[in-house]
């Protein structure tokens, strides 16, 4: 009788072992699990870095890209490039409306890149709902001549970088991520985990993504 027993216990656990196994080496074989490789996520983790190294964590793109308040879109065209491509871009500026500037064709490259949006105007932002009649160059976050942005480029916050460990390919064609939130500079410091969702999107002829929205949940 103990000997039945100990081999039913024997044969669950060993069960157990190998179920495990299996779902673990399924997981590590893209092609079988549904998932994407370790490559095509790290190109992942780089696109979704983009939005949160200027500390976007939490939004749609449809909200983002609403015409009628365009503050988050236009600060992401002016810090994406902050970020990158300083100083081949950004410039600076002996301006009443800041110290640095950048051409107004860099901003719309960078909606469109990220989420297949075509900027057709370049509307200045204010920091509040209108223009303050006391002091017009201080009603400006990001002044818009018409051609370049003019705004003030200090910033000391700490960068996010995204790492995903989990992507897939949904019914509708819409890619799903999931990752971690850490910091640039100290990698065990990590904001929160996220879902990401992206749809294909071609940039200059290579295949890329185009950002629909990112729910980050922190810690």
């Amino acid at each position: 009788m103990e000997n039945d027993k100990y081999l039913k216990r024997l044969m669950k656990k060993m069960f157990s072992f190998f179920a495990a196994a299996f779902f673990s080496l399924l997981m590590a074989l893209p092609s079988l699990a549904g998932d994407f490789s370790a490559a095509q996520m790290k190109k992942m983790s780089t696109f979704l870095s983009n939005f949160t190294e200027v500390r976007m964590y939490d939004f749609t793109a449809e909200k983002v890209l609403d015409p009628n308040h365009p503050r988050e879109m236009i600060r992401f065209g002016i810090w994406h490039h902050c970020v990158n491509n300083f100083p081949r871009v950004i410039k600076p500026a002996n301006s009443k409306y800041g110290d640095a500037s950048i051409d107004g064709t860099y901003v719309k490259e960078a909606l469109k890149r990220y989420f297949d949006y075509d900027l057709k105007s370049l509307p200045s932002v204010y920091r509040g709902k209108e223009e303050l009649s006391d002091c017009p160059q201080c009603s400006f976050e990001y002044y818009s001549d018409g051609v370049r942005y003019y705004f003030n480029a200090a910033d000391g916050e700490a960068v996010y970088y995204a790492k995903v460990t989990k992507a897939k390919k949904l019914p509708d064609g819409n890619i799903q991520m999931k990752g971690y939130l850490y910091n640039a500079d100290e990698p065990s410091d990590i904001l929160g985990s996220f879902t990401a969702l992206a749809k294909p999107h071609t940039w200059k002829g290579k295949p890329t993504w185009a950002i629909i929205s990112l729910k980050t949940l922190n810690r």
